[in-house]
């Protein structure tokens, strides 16, 4: 969600940058809207999920992917959370954003109270907005973005390097795995997530399908229920491009350093399980045996496999933001 451009070259890439810094006179924006500092014992909460939609830890099927009849309230949320949904960051892009591990990738700049550090909390703020009752969730972002320009003074541009990458490709040409297939246009399935802070949130029943128990909703990727050990993932209706870039967000940096692009291929929208054993035991022996164990699982369940390679990748960067103003 790009508001204006400015181009410039630099020695590394071809840098592209969207610098936001002031709301337009016709940007869209909330009727009236709140921030406030968390208090130290909330919750988080969120009735709007703050995602791009990609993975999720669980899965509600009570709550509504929508924009909740044009109110939004939030509690006890870290800015980057904000930010992500704002922007509908991707898996890759959110995670350039937290922690600035991958390679080739320009520093996020963002400062520990927005992302937190690996040993230290960020800081959390309380947001509730009004909107009109038939605002889209996808308008709604775009009223984040000018509610965080307006209170938090954030100014951000996008930056397009060319990065070390895995490449998704298929394994064997003419071939994708046992548990990968179309999706069929006669299943039928709601577009419902809910937000991922709710780590309370039940795991619905799973629904079965020719590739194994997939969760109820489309549009994807999730955590589905099993007695067995490991990772147990499933996805309905998704392209193989979203599950690229939510690889390291479903496996960890540690297995996976690089950010993941779609080479395979295969277009349209597509079902698939994928388990794979997570020893967490000994961490150092831990991250070559999970990588070697989710390459494998890639391989033999769904057909596809990965392989160094370069791409042009686009990535957010903070100019400058601030603690927010006074309500």
């Amino acid at each position: 969600m790009k508001l204006f451009a400015l181009c410039f070259v630099c020695n590394l890439a071809t840098c592209s940058a969207i610098a936001q810094s002031a709301a337009s006179p016709t940007q869209l924006a909330f009727d009236v809207a709140a921030v406030r500092p968390s208090k130290p014992d909330a919750s988080p909460r969120s009735n709007v999920p703050l995602d791009a939609g990609n993975v999720y830890g669980t899965i509600d099927a009570d709550d509504d992917r929508s924009a909740a009849s044009g109110l939004f309230i939030a509690t006890h949320q870290a800015l980057w959370r904000y930010i992500t949904f704002a922007y509908k960051l991707s898996g890759t892009q959110e995670l350039a954003l937290r922690f600035n591990m991958f390679s080739g990738a320009p520093k996020s700049d963002a400062p520990s109270w927005v992302t937190g550090t690996f040993t230290t909390s960020p800081e959390f703020f309380d947001i509730s907005a009004r909107a009109p009752a038939d605002t889209s969730i996808d308008q709604m972002r775009l009223m984040m973005q000018a509610l965080l320009v307006d209170r938090f003074h954030l100014v951000i541009r996008y930056v397009t390097a060319d990065a070390p990458v895995f490449a998704l490709v298929v394994a064997k040409y003419g071939a994708t795995g046992p548990n990968l297939k179309p999706h069929s246009q006669s299943d039928f399935c709601v577009s419902s997530a809910p937000d991922p802070s709710l780590d309370s949130a039940p795991h619905p029943a799973a629904t079965p399908s020719s590739v194994g128990d997939l969760p109820p909703i489309c549009g994807v990727i999730a955590h589905v229920p099993s007695s067995a050990p490991g990772q147990h993932y499933g996805a309905r209706a998704v392209s193989l491009s979203l599950f690229a870039t939510s690889i390291p967000t479903m496996t960890g940096l540690a297995i996976m350093p690089r950010p993941v692009v779609d080479d395979t291929g295969l277009s349209g929208l597509y079902d698939f399980t994928l388990s794979w054993v997570h020893d967490s035991a000994d961490v150092d022996a831990a991250i070559d045996d999970n990588s070697a164990n989710f390459r494998d699982s890639l391989k033999n369940q769904l057909g596809l496999k990965l392989q160094p390679s370069h791409a042009p990748l686009s990535f957010l960067v903070i100019d400058h933001v601030e603690r927010p103003s006074e309500n």
